[in-house]
């Protein structure tokens, strides 16, 4: 089972004084993280302002710093936003994430515009694909893609805040990845409280997950976590009891 950490994403200080921002404290987090139990990351790397960002620069030393800390895979998001909806720009930023400190892989949300040309230029980088889904709508833009039966995973992230919607918009867009053959290992998680409910689901299903401070800032408890570090030791934990016994 894949525990992947999401270790900041667009949660600010104010939320959570230990958002990582610099490449140290992504690796700092991304240590504490891995020695938890965490197997890959996702990160959004920011500039020295503290805003995401896709520029080259930013993004890999990011990377390089999460990747030679813990020799683990590590992927970004190439979300719409950090560019202003500007999809030629997102292209030009993109295809300077070259070399050796380039990502493993990037997330493509389904939903947002210009994903085919995005996922044909990653792959023709080298760079993997996990696609972001939040809804059964969004499974079927994905199966109607170029690109649906070449990703290294699908992110199932349903948005509802409350964990019965959430934990059935996830059962719903999985059932429906099924129906369209779509066979890439599927990472489920959740947003606040809603997240150890959608990783309880997910390991009944058998499906691997991710949790981390983009995703929520507080344990299953309701107690804020210290970490990034933390959150992974209690999902952890969460698998375990929710798996039961072998």
């Amino acid at each position: 089972m894949l525990i992947q950490a999401c270790l900041n994403g667009a949660t600010t200080r104010e939320e959570h004084r230990a958002v990582p921002v610099t490449p140290a404290e992504l690796a700092a987090e991304a240590r504490a993280a891995a020695a938890a139990g965490a197997q890959a990351f996702h990160l959004h790397p920011r500039d020295p302002h503290g805003a995401q960002t896709l520029q080259q620069s930013h993004v890999l030393a990011a990377v390089a710093a999460v990747r030679d800390t813990t020799g683990l895979p590590v992927g970004v998001t190439t979300g719409i936003w950090t560019v202003d909806g500007d999809t030629g720009r997102r292209m030009s930023l993109v295809a300077d994430w070259t070399g050796p400190h380039r990502p493993d892989y990037a997330s493509i949300n389904v939903n947002e515009p210009g994903t085919d040309a995005l996922a044909d230029l990653l792959t023709g980088l080298g760079i993997a694909i996990e696609a972001g889904v939040w809804t059964v709508d969004d499974a079927r833009s994905l199966g109607e893609s170029t690109f649906g039966g070449r990703v290294l995973r699908v992110l199932l992230e349903p948005v509802d805040r409350s964990p019965d919607g959430a934990v059935a918009t996830a059962a719903a867009t999985a059932a429906e990845l099924t129906r369209l053959g779509i066979t890439a290992p599927q990472v489920h998680h959740g947003y606040g409280l809603a997240t150890w409910d959608v990783i309880r689901a997910a390991v009944a299903m058998g499906q691997d997950f991710r949790v981390g401070l983009e995703d929520t800032t507080v344990l299953p408890d309701g107690r804020v976590a210290a970490g990034n570090g933390e959150l992974v030791a209690a999902a952890v934990r969460l698998a375990g009891e929710s798996a039961g016994p072998s």
